[in-house]
């Protein structure tokens, strides 16, 4: 059985796969700047909401 890739394009498509897998699970485990409400300045309503909320 003849196999479908050479030795050099195995080892793009793992290479290439590694690292869209590393990109992927950086921008899902990585936080941006601005998510945490806290940081930024607040609306009176928005601050009436949390109270309320919790």
């Amino acid at each position: 059985m003849d196999l479908p890739f050479t030795g050099f394009e195995l080892t793009f498509i793992i290479i290439a796969f590694l690292v869209f897998s590393l990109f992927g699970l950086a921008s899902v485990c990585i936080e941006p700047r601005h998510s945490h409400p806290e940081d930024n300045k607040l609306s009176k309503n928005h601050l009436k909401y949390l109270k309320f909320k919790h």
